[in-house]
């Protein structure tokens, strides 16, 4: 049962949210959110859902001659993290990690008819030349936006490829999606950071990394009801209130909790601040859709907190807010692969709009198995108990 979604308004999401960007093969936008039902007219439109992407990989196809010319300026370009490289093939994949993805079948449909959020945690690409380099990591595919997002010297969040999907073709490979052919190209964002990290003006915008191939794992399922999709969120926070016998159960562990990243703490009404940096969302008009009529990513990457205790630390980070599965997922220590951290129950949840952005209170955080045992383990305690209420959660999205 799809606790965290149940009581919110499509409608009143729909009103507030703002989504735009161009779709895969398209440089139109779209100022409001679209639903299929508008966008398809008269044409029938079936969409193909999976809901939580399990993997496999997104591989590039590096373009032989961005790669010349970079080698030329000597820089070299090697995998990070759990990225792998195909020495003979000229190719490097990233594990996909989460996400969720759409395809319509009215290739009409608008902004775009592959959209959704595709996650690639603990992997990236390290640029470098003698002793300076750039790192880029955790890559967010966005194909409604028709761009890719990474983390970029520890910033999260910046556009670093924009995606042509003019040629992109679908397919099945057995219970697996396969786009192939969009093509990769730096951002002017991505062109400027290797300029001047390598002090040069030979890196332009619209420089092509490489061919993309993309598949992903996963349970699919379709439907053709009314369904409102905001192809962007950017902004706000997801906020957790500690519970005050959580709270005392840590002082008397002697256990501290402390913001990391970019996460705030207010200590007045101890609750703890994770930035929303991206993510995807789609409200089926009819609330009694099945598993749930909310679905999509809330991702929260470069914030988390840290529970220490004299010199023992564990530190969570790097959020993803699954609604479709009630689910916390985040890294552990930066272990840089996303293990399930907290369980929601949004039975009691309360939806309110406030200018333009909807806030979402009432969801209850609790520890799931593996976080009780992986705190236990290094705090050498067994206090630490699956179902734990961690605190209550206050969501302020907003979309871009």
């Amino acid at each position: 049962m799809n606790r965290f979604r149940s009581g919110l308004s499509a409608v009143g999401l729909a009103g507030v949210l703002v989504a735009a960007g161009a779709a895969c093969g398209s440089s139109s936008s779209s100022s409001t959110p679209t639903t299929s039902a508008s966008a398809a007219s008269a044409t029938a439109d079936t969409v193909t859902a999976i809901p939580h992407l399990s993997g496999v990989g997104t591989t590039v196809q590096l373009n032989t001659s961005t790669m010349s010319a970079l080698t030329s300026l000597g820089v070299k370009v090697t995998p990070t993290g759990t990225a792998t490289l195909n020495a003979s093939a000229g190719s490097v994949t990233f594990p996909i990690t989460s996400g969720y993805v759409e395809i319509h079948s009215n290739k009409n449909f608008k902004p775009g008819y592959i959209v959704g959020s595709v996650e690639h945690d603990g992997s990236g690409l390290t640029f470098s030349a003698g002793a300076k380099s750039l790192a880029v990591s955790n890559f967010v595919v966005d194909p409604g936006n028709s761009m890719l997002y990474a983390t970029v010297g520890g910033m999260p969040d910046v556009p670093l490829l924009s995606l042509d999907g003019t040629n992109v073709k679908v397919s099945m490979q057995g219970s697996n999606v396969v786009l192939d052919g969009t093509v990769a190209e730096l951002t002017q964002t991505a062109a400027s950071a290797l300029d001047t990290t390598f002090g040069t003006t030979a890196v332009k915008a619209g420089l092509p990394l490489g061919t993309v191939h993309l598949v992903a794992s996963g349970t699919t399922n379709s439907y053709t009801g009314q369904t409102t999709e905001i192809s962007r969120l950017s902004g706000q926070s997801t906020s957790v209130a500690l519970d005050p016998s959580t709270a005392s159960a840590l002082a008397s562990l002697g256990v501290a909790l402390a913001p990391e990243g970019t996460a705030t703490y207010t200590a007045s009404d101890s609750e703890i601040h994770f930035p929303i940096t991206g993510g995807f969302a789609a409200i089926h008009s009819d609330t009694s859709y099945k598993p749930g009529y909310i679905d999509g990513v809330l991702l929260h990457q470069g914030s988390g907190f840290t529970l220490s205790k004299g010199s023992t630390k564990v530190t969570l980070s790097n959020f993803v807010v699954d609604p479709g599965n009630s689910t916390l997922t985040g890294w552990v220590n930066g272990g840089e692969v996303a293990v399930p951290l907290l369980s929601l129950d949004g039975s009691a949840i309360k939806v309110s709009n406030v200018g333009n952005t909807v806030h979402l209170d009432g969801t209850v955080a609790s520890l799931t198995p593996t976080a009780a045992s992986a705190l236990n383990s290094a705090f050498a305690t067994t206090a630490f108990k699956a179902g734990l209420e961690l605190g209550v959660v206050h969501i302020i999205a907003a979309g871009s």
